[in-house]
């Protein structure tokens, strides 16, 4: 699925159909890097109001710049660079 992730929040389907929709926390465009990644978190529902995960990817422009795609993060650089800004943004609230 193609979609730009900007804004507040986007969605997307689970396996069964479901729509989920995911919180953007923040956009994060490192100064020493070409990347960009999103942290987010799933919209608690009811049941599991007190379970929030927080989780990332990186996003990748399509070839043909119309829209967005998510991708797993691949080293422990990139995870210790998240995880920082994340910290620091938990840090503030």
């Amino acid at each position: 699925m193609s979609q730009n992730y900007n804004g507040n929040f986007f969605t997307e389907l689970d396996d069964e159909g479901n729509e989920i929709i995911y919180t953007i926390l923040t956009r994060i465009e490192p100064d020493e890097s070409e990347k960009t990644y999103l942290v987010f978190y799933e919209e608690p529902t009811s049941e599991d109001a007190e379970e929030t995960q927080i989780e990332a990817a990186e996003v990748v422009a399509n070839e043909d710049g119309d829209g967005e795609q998510l991708f797993e993060i691949e080293t422990e650089k990139e995870w210790e660079l998240i995880e920082e800004v994340v910290n620091t943004i938990m840090s503030i609230n």
